[in-house]
C-alpha cells in the first residue's frame, strides 16, 4: 500500500514540474531491461524487499521513467543515482522500467 502511495506521489510531482516522457518512451523492452538490471540490483533488492534501499520492483513504468529522468536532470538529489541515471539513454531507462514493472515482490 505504501509503495503505491509513493508511486502516486512521484507521478504527481512529475506532473507538477519534472520532465515527463510520452507513454511511448516508457514502453521499453523488458528483456533488454533484464540485461541492464545488474547495476540496479547491486543495491536494489530484486526480491522487492526494502533493506535500507527503496524497492523498485513492481513500479509503474511511467513513474520509474519520471524518477530516473529527475535524477538525470539533477532535479532529484542522490549523487549515486544521478551518476547512474546520467549514463542511461531513454531506451535504456524505458527498458529498465518495463523490466522492473513486470517483477512481483516476493513475500
Amino acid at each position: 500500500m505504501a509503495r503505491h502511495l509513493l508511486q502516486l506521489a512521484v507521478m504527481a510531482v512529475g506532473i507538477a514540474g519534472f520532465p515527463i516522457l510520452s507513454p511511448a518512451k516508457a514502453d521499453g523492452d523488458p528483456a533488454y531491461g533484464e540485461y541492464l538490471a545488474g547495476q540496479c540490483t547491486a543495491c536494489h533488492q530484486k526480491s522487492g524487499k526494502d533493506k535500507g534501499i527503496p524497492s523498485i520492483v513492481g513500479w509503474n513504468p511511467e513513474a520509474f521513467v519520471i524518477v530516473m529522468n529527475a535524477y538525470k536532470s539533477k532535479e532529484r538529489e542522490h549523487k549515486a543515482m544521478q551518476t547512474i541515471a546520467s549514463s542511461l539513454g531513454d531506451e535504456e531507462i524505458a527498458a529498465l522500467a518495463a523490466y522492473f514493472a513486470q517483477l512481483k515482490p516476493q513475500d
